[in-house]
């Protein structure tokens, strides 16, 4: 499993959770903004083109992956603003640094399964035994939310793991409370370390699974 950083949709603009499958590969995309994007950038004083070409000021950037959802209005692509990515800024789309893109793009193929999660704790027993969690902070869903104080919602399954002996119980913790938002290590005995994920509660199929 490939782990990359991802900017989102922003609040009321959410991205949604779907199950679905990469639609169109699009090198090099044009950008047609929306009736919508349209009018939110008129309200800060800016008027956009009806087409921005390809080329560095695309907010696409060089690669795109439209998504067979609704009518094809997401995508995975890159951005002309890399200081974006890991942000909730966009209009639903989800943008991606230039060489994380360009590196996903060359491995997916059209008819890749993608699935569109909103799952803060990951969980996962990998072959050789070893435990790992993912904990990353949860969505506000107002401005003034904290998000590093937020309650999680837990799956019945992650109590069953945690309980187990083969788990550090203070590792996990710590995991918890940090929500650092990458793969660490909580086998009984193992320390912290951080690491790739090649299992998360249940198999990504060999598609795309994004949060």
């Amino acid at each position: 499993m490939q782990v990359y950083p991802l900017g989102i949709g922003q609040l009321g603009l959410e991205t949604p959770e779907m199950t679905t499958r990469v639609g169109q590969k699009i090198p090099n995309p044009t950008w047609t903004p929306t009736a919508g994007i349209r009018a939110r950038s008129l309200e800060k004083g800016v008027t956009l083109p009806a087409v921005v070409p390809a080329g560095p000021n695309n907010p696409l950037g060089r690669y795109a992956l439209r998504l067979a959802y609704g009518n094809g209005e997401y995508l995975i692509h890159g951005t002309n603003a890399p200081d974006s990515v890991g942000l909730r800024v966009s209009s639903g789309c989800m943008r991606m640094n230039a060489d994380d893109i360009k590196a996903l793009f060359s491995q997916v193929k059209t008819g890749t399964p993608v699935r569109i999660i909103n799952q803060p704790v990951k969980f996962a027993v990998e072959p050789d035994g070893k435990r790992y969690v993912e904990v990353h902070r949860p969505l506000s869903q107002t401005e003034g939310e904290n998000t590093r104080t937020i309650a999680y919602t837990l799956p019945a399954a992650f109590h069953a793991f945690a309980e187990d002996k083969a788990v550090d119980d203070l590792q996990l913790k710590k995991a918890m409370s940090r929500r650092a938002g990458y793969p660490v290590v909580v086998s009984a005995g193992a320390g912290s370390t951080a690491t790739s994920l090649s299992a998360q509660n249940s198999s990504s199929d060999n598609g795309l699974l994004t949060q």
